[in-house]
């Protein structure tokens, strides 16, 4: 066994804090138990592909595992080298998310690479161990070198196992590491096709036609051994095994779905055309064709349409008329999943298969891609990122009464919340006063801040806090300061200061409210998001004592960094201070549980450009990398509309920026994010089109 140097693993965290356990899970790895173990390890020290400070010393000794033909636990030390390397591939040691603040990240890379580059090494004489299940884990494990120095040494050997491979699986496990190598030709596939092994013929045309590949008759032999070998290659199932080649492949695809049409289930070809799109922009019109022609047409044709349909807008006539036809379908998925689709086009066919859902006793939740969303939100969207309502107000008022009269959830009121404010919207929410008293007396104080007459003669009892200020909000003569008293009381005082709340008493001010913001603005930044939001609901009612607690908002970063920075400008006498906050912040970031936030340093740059305190050229420069930082991240959906804030503000400065951003904005690749959706990547391109 090599030796290794002393480690503190007290000193050093994983997912969890202290990685003082790792080495009891190592040892494991030594034991019956090892399968507990490598879960134990997978979920610590590489929690969702995530590289921590523990994980670097423990790959050694994890190499150490796989290295003894004794060790119960070889495999899983094999499989946790292997799935090391793909994080390093995918870029995770050089992201501080999750890393000490103090990390010097051109270190910490340069270490997470040499423990890959010292595995590889290491490992090297397995390539010719005697257990193919070996010899197979260390293939994958190359398969992860791609553009990783240690390849250069490793790959020579795993090229020569082509020739002496004598194992159909480990062979078969050979094929995609060559490939992303390219180190297997055109004659090797013909080698492949003479030694007459469909798995190993399968698996060799897969991986040609995932790697982009042009071999004679690759497509053909994948359509001709499909329904023999996709269910195990590379594994999960033919959904999975046709998602993963699509994903690979994009556009070179096509040819695979198209021919397996007819010959499997049809929820395998819909899978496959939804990853096209999601690989190719490109292709995406080729996907809705392909989508449109399958048959029969059900919920899951419907739902993967939607998840589609954003890519090629010019199609949404052709797709809305398709969808329409299934309105009355006998399937209250497929009707859901109908409406849904024909509301986001603001096609006004959806009103009818809505109301049909809602004739049944349960709500039916509607497939958005990755998630499940209740049918409430499915049409309106989620609360955080809500749609534009206005053109189907009426319409919807009545579907969402249809709906509480169905099923009474506080879901339908939110919809109703979300509407303008009208005799409709209020005579839909009071069947539900008694199920949903306070959620209902929300909407009403709601609606009463602008339209008291609406709630006037339906203003809520009981001593809720909503009921309450419900009540304030229509009747004149009512006691403010004891009123509002009783209201903060009943939602948990100062302790659960609520913005919505304040900002509703804010219209009917009194000295009561004042002395509880006056409380909430204690000069500090609090900790969760909603108490900040809280805090600057407050500065609004007491700006004259409310600078210090701005301030440390601004500070602080994160949410609600913008709407603090709104307040601070504000206070002009503070200006200096603010500049110079937002220029730390704009340069420095501030550490967060997951590493620098990204969004605050746009943030910051964007104030700075509006207060013209920054040279535009920098800010525009600022912005993009900041943009580019954000993509292995899968959060560049959430800082696109400020860079083409930043972007529209600088208009001499666009040049440069627009050559930057012309692969991401041209070409035919979709930005990842953290929904892999379709959307996400058309609203990226829109707002920053928008701001060039």
């Amino acid at each position: 066994m090599t030796a290794h140097p002393e480690v503190d693993w007290a000193e050093l965290e994983h997912a969890y804090g202290s990685a003082e356990d790792t080495p009891e899970f190592i040892e494991a790895l030594r034991g019956e138990d090892w399968e507990d173990a490598i879960e134990n390890l997978s979920a610590s020290i590489l929690h969702q592909g995530t590289v921590y400070p523990a994980t670097l010393p423990a790959v050694p000794l994890l190499v150490d595992i796989a290295l003894d033909a004794e060790a119960p636990g070889r495999h899983g030390a094999l499989w946790f080298v292997s799935a090391y390397a793909e994080s390093i591939s995918q870029g995770a040691s050089e992201s501080s998310h999750f890393l000490p603040e103090d990390t010097d990240m051109e270190v910490f890379d340069r270490e997470a690479r040499a423990a890959l580059a010292d595995a590889a090494a290491r490992l090297a004489p397995l390539l010719e161990d005697e257990d193919p299940e070996v010899r197979a884990a260390v293939y994958q494990f190359a398969a992860y070198l791609v553009g990783d120095p240690a390849a250069e040494a490793f790959m020579p050997l795993v090229r020569a196992r082509f020739e002496q491979e004598d194992d159909s699986a480990a062979s078969v496990a050979l094929m995609e590491p060559l490939m992303r190598h390219g180190l297997f030709t055109a004659a090797d596939f013909e080698t492949v096709l003479e030694r007459g092994d469909d798995a190993l013929t399968f698996a060799a045309a897969w991986a040609a036609v995932a790697e982009r590949l042009d071999y004679p008759d690759a497509v053909d032999h994948v359509l001709r051994l499909w329904s023999e070998q996709a269910e195990e290659y590379p594994g999960n199932g033919e959904a999975a095994s046709l998602s993963i080649l699509a994903s690979h492949a994009g556009p070179d695809a096509i040819p695979v779905v198209r021919g397996l049409v007819g010959t499997v289930d049809a929820e395998v070809v819909i899978a496959g055309w939804v990853e096209v799109a999601l690989a190719s922009r490109a292709a995406t019109g080729e996907a809705v064709d392909g989508l449109l022609a399958v048959s029969p047409r059900d919920a899951a044709t419907v739902q993967a349409l939607a998840q589609v349909l954003p890519g090629a807008p010019d199609r949404s006539a052709t797709v809305c008329d398709a969808v329409a036809e299934l309105a009355d379908s006998d399937d209250l998925a497929t009707v859901a999943a109908v409406a849904a689709l024909l509301f986001a086009a603001k096609d006004p066919r959806w009103v009818a298969p809505a109301i049909a859902v809602t004739a049944n006793a349960e709500e039916p939740s509607v497939d958005l891609g990755r998630v499940q969303s209740s049918f409430a939100f499915a049409l309106i969207g989620f609360p955080a990122e809500n749609r534009e309502l206005a053109w189907a107000a009426t319409d919807l008022t009545e579907v969402a009464r249809a709906a509480l009269a169905a099923w009474r959830t506080q879901s339908w009121v939110e919809v109703l919340a979300a509407l303008p404010p009208s005799p409709e919207v209020v005579s839909a929410a009071l069947p539900l006063r008694d199920e949903l008293p306070e959620t209902v007396s929300e909407l009403l104080a709601r609606i009463a801040v602008t339209n008291p007459e609406l709630v006037a003669p339906h203003a809520p009892t009981g001593d809720g806090p909503w009921a309450l200020t419900a009540r304030a909000m229509v009747q004149p003569d009512t006691d403010l300061d004891a009123t509002f008293r009783q209201a903060w009381a009943a939602n948990g005082g100062d302790d659960n200061a609520d913005n919505d709340l304040i900002d509703t008493w804010a219209h009917r001010p009194s000295e009561a409210l004042r002395e509880a913001c006056l409380r909430v603005l204690d000069g500090t930044a609090r900790t969760s998001y909603p108490e900040r939001f809280a805090q600057l609901a407050a500065a609004k009612v007491a700006p004259d004592a409310a600078w210090p607690t701005v301030r440390a908002i601004v500070d602080a970063a994160e949410n609600p960094l913008a709407e603090a920075v709104d307040l601070a400008k504000g206070y002009p006498e503070h200006r200096a201070e603010l500049v110079e906050l937002l220029a730390d912040i704009a340069e420095n970031g501030r550490e967060t549980w997951s590493g620098i936030d990204l969004m605050s340093m746009a943030v910051a740059t964007r104030a700075l450009v509006e207060l013209g305190e920054v040279d535009p050229a920098d800010a525009v420069d600022t912005a993009v990398d900041l943009l580019f930082d954000a993509i292995p991240e899968h959060s560049a959906a959430r800082l696109a509309p400020v860079v083409g804030d930043i972007l529209a503000a600088c208009p001499d400065a666009r040049g440069t920026a627009a050559e930057r951003l012309a692969l991401l904005l041209d070409g035919d690749h979709r930005v990842p994010t953290a929904s892999e959706t379709i959307a996400d990547d058309v609203a990226i391109v829109a707002a920053l089109r928008k701001g060039l």
